[in-house]
């Protein structure tokens, strides 16, 4: 089943009309599931934005990343997962390091120093290319430890700007944060991605594709895999190649976001969390 554009468009309209119907709704309670008083609070609302947009941009990289390593490199599961590994761990040191360092250091400062090594890291993962573990695995290591230290400040600050009362409140609106932002991550930026890879598709492959297999290649890189095993071994080698040349594309251009988005948020957690 294919939704058309007003099965889509209806679904829409119909999230918005509910969603506004909510907060209307929380703003009349006496205790309110979302208690949006606390948006109020800049130190909040900045700690909260930096929480959830960092988690945003950190699952919209991974899901390309974890796809590049197995179907561009043609890691096997396991060794893709080592190689993972570092970037993992070094999340652990990162998110240990931080509450030392805001003992001597103003927490704005340590969280924008994070999060410009995040960027770096991402910065590193724009410049991948067909073969390029390295890259990738020192943009994961640098972007992992950067908002590791990020990652447990902000939840801290996040819980710590709120009304003692409110605290269970603000740890809740916290980890939505989080959960929003890594689903809204691999939904929006994995859709920039994917469009970047199937308009690279369509515009570099041979011509002679069947239709039907033309239609799989485009719809993911591991349907691109699938497609080759019915076409002729030349054919399906240049498909393949110009696959992962599109794949790798869509995931510059999602690093480059990544960055960018870091940035920014270094911009204005130093300037709004300074005090």
């Amino acid at each position: 089943f294919v939704p058309s554009v007003a099965d889509t468009s209806g679904a829409i309209v119909a999230g918005l009309a509910t969603g506004v119907f909510f907060i209307q709704r929380q703003r009349i309670l006496a205790d309110p599931l979302l208690d949006l008083r606390l948006f109020r609070i800049p130190a909040f609302s900045a700690s909260l934005a930096t929480y959830t947009v960092g988690v945003f941009v950190a699952f919209g990289t991974t899901f390309f990343m974890a796809q590049y390593l197995q179907l561009v490199l043609g890691l096997k599961t396991m060794e893709a997962g080592l190689w993972s590994l570092p970037g993992a761990l070094v999340s652990i040191v990162g998110s240990n390091i931080a509450p030392q360092l805001v003992r001597r250091i103003r927490p704005a400062y340590v969280i924008a120093s994070g999060l410009i090594l995040a960027a770096l890291g991402a910065g590193v993962l724009a410049m991948v290319n067909t073969d390029a573990l390295v890259l990738v695995v020192l943009g994961n290591v640098l972007m992992s430890f950067g908002f590791g230290m990020t990652f447990a400040l902000t939840a801290d600050l996040v819980v710590g700007s709120a009304p003692p009362e409110r605290a269970g409140a603000a740890s809740a609106i916290s980890e939505t944060g989080a959960e929003f932002g890594g689903a809204m991550g691999i939904a929006i930026l994995g859709s920039i991605g994917m469009a970047v890879y199937r308009s690279q598709i369509a515009g570099n492959l041979p011509a002679g594709i069947p239709v039907d297999v033309l239609h799989e290649a485009q719809e993911t890189l591991g349907g691109a895999f699938s497609a080759v095993e019915r076409l002729s071994s030349d054919v399906g080698a240049t498909l393949l190649s110009v696959a992962q040349r599109a794949f790798v594309d869509g995931f510059q251009l999602v690093a480059v976001i990544g960055a960018i988005s870091f940035v920014l948020l270094a911009v204005l957690v130093a300037v709004l969390l300074r005090h």
